[in-house]
């Protein structure tokens, strides 16, 4: 059975060494990580990617639900499967449950080297706002966007040297008025991905020729095997 991943390249790091350690080879198409701040414009790049796949039985798609930029989608002549998160921090963190653990504290922005060096981050939005506007503006524009947030976590995906990225998110953390949290990440989620099982309730599988509907994405509810086949 001819299997195809589609990822989004911010989890490169972390998916390429979950790679080597399953001794995974599907072949892995990468989806540039900026088009987040645009579910539209992420989902017609998902869609075109999608499309273009040819000859393969099963699509598993390395993406969360990244603000419904999923919803919509159409898999063509292949089974699809979609990892039930809301965005890729709860798989490399290992599960939703421990995202929820790590937010209980306290409100957590997350970090990763990839976020760190997407094209776009909240740093190279500071950045450029502070270009524009000036400093004042932009810590009334920043306090506002993070009132709700006390963390800057970053995560320890075991993928890179996490030492090596401190200082920066200490500036970051520093300008931004918030305290550091150092955070173990896991690869479980990410090794159940590449190679399953998917029958279960951390994974939607889609039919041939199905689209993605609002109740798939129901993290809370698994939807009938009925209603995960050919909706058109």
């Amino acid at each position: 059975m001819e299997t195809v991943i589609l990822a989004c390249n911010t989890i490169r790091d972390e998916l390429e060494k979950a790679v080597l350690e399953t001794g995974c080879n599907h072949p892995l198409r990468w989806v540039e990580s900026g088009l987040h701040l645009r579910p539209e414009s992420l989902r017609q790049r998902l869609q075109e990617e999608l499309d273009r796949i040819g000859e393969a039985d099963r699509v598993i798609l390395g993406f969360g639900y990244c603000g419904n930029a999923v919803t919509g989608l159409m898999s063509r002549n292949y089974e699809l499967v979609i990892p039930r998160v809301d965005d890729c921090i709860s798989l490399l963190l290992g599960s939703k449950e421990n995202r929820e653990l790590c937010s209980k504290s306290g409100g957590t922005y997350f970090l990763t080297k990839g976020w760190l060096e997407g094209e776009f981050n909240i740093w190279k939005e500071y950045q450029a706002t502070l270009a524009r506007f000036g400093p004042e503006r932009t810590e009334r524009v920043f306090r506002r966007m993070l009132a709700h947030y006390q963390f800057l976590g970053l995560i320890d995906t075991g993928a890179y040297n996490v030492d090596a990225l401190i200082p920066l998110v200490k500036e970051i953390a520093s300008t931004l008025k918030l305290q550091i949290r150092l955070l173990p990440g896991s690869d479980r989620s990410l090794k159940k991905l590449l190679s399953g099982p998917w029958n279960d309730d951390e994974f939607i599988i889609l039919g041939r020729n199905t689209r993605i509907e609002l109740f798939h994405l129901n993290l809370d509810c698994v939807p009938p095997a009925s209603q995960l086949q050919g909706v058109m």
